[in-house]
């Protein structure tokens, strides 16, 4: 995955590790979650740490929208 990182925005919290484009949450410059604008919900596909969570959780919660954890098929 490409990503201009002159295009990825900051929030006001966690500005040393959390970024957000578009329609995807970055954690460590990582992609950690999709954002579906039209739902408003952010959509995780994998169990991450502590900290990522928060990312995650924080970055919904500034937007107002559902985060919503798929369940991982093996």
């Amino acid at each position: 995955m490409q990503v201009d990182l002159r295009k990825l925005s900051k929030l006001p919290k966690y500005k040393e590790n959390l970024m957000v484009s578009d329609d995807t949450i970055f954690s460590y410059l990582t992609p950690v979650a999709k954002i579906d604008h039209v739902a408003k919900k952010v959509i995780v596909e994998y169990w991450y740490s502590m900290t990522t969570s928060k990312h995650i959780n924080y970055v919904a919660k500034e937007f107002n929208y559902e985060v919503v954890r798929k369940e991982l098929c093996i």
